[in-house]
């Protein structure tokens, strides 16, 4: 059975696990390397912070996925707030049981709460683009931009 619910302060050790793994999964892990104390304040506050939350995807009582987002001024018009997508990693033997989409649309559900404007969902570029595409269309996105990112260690 899947359960999401909001993840707290006695969750963070396998808060800091998931996001260790999705890290080490992700392009990120190019540009700088996990930093598991500062994740860990990061997630600490994140909370406690009602601009913030995390959730955790429980499969029979165990942890196997997580998502993060944050609640801010959109830079263009202040007073509207949007909700950003931080993580969401779904450990890979629990992919296709429901838990990723119970984590999508829990943060979905807290945007909307929250009044948020908009929700900004961030898609890896990996080999599932087209796939990935479907699945946010599906829920109502549309796309709207394409991050490109330079490592400083390429810098010269």
């Amino acid at each position: 059975m899947i359960e999401v619910r909001r993840a707290q302060v006695a969750d963070l050790l396998p808060c800091l696990d998931m996001t260790a793994r999705f890290h080490a999964a992700s392009p990120i892990a190019k540009i700088a390397p996990f930093d598991k104390d500062g994740m860990a304040a990061t997630l600490r506050a994140m909370f406690q912070d009602d601009r913030s939350g995390v959730w955790l995807a429980l499969r029979d009582g165990q942890p196997v996925g997580i998502a993060g987002a944050l609640l801010y001024p959109l830079y263009f018009s202040p007073a509207h707030n949007v909700a950003q997508e931080l993580f969401w990693w779904l450990d890979p033997a629990a992919r296709g049981c429901g838990a990723g989409k119970s984590l999508f649309q829990s943060v979905q559900n807290w945007a909307k709460d929250k009044g948020a404007a908009a929700v900004f969902m961030i898609a890896l570029d990996d080999n599932r683009v087209s796939k990935t595409d479907k699945f946010y269309r599906r829920a109502g996105f549309e796309p709207l931009e394409r991050t490109y990112v330079r490592g400083s260690q390429s810098w010269q």
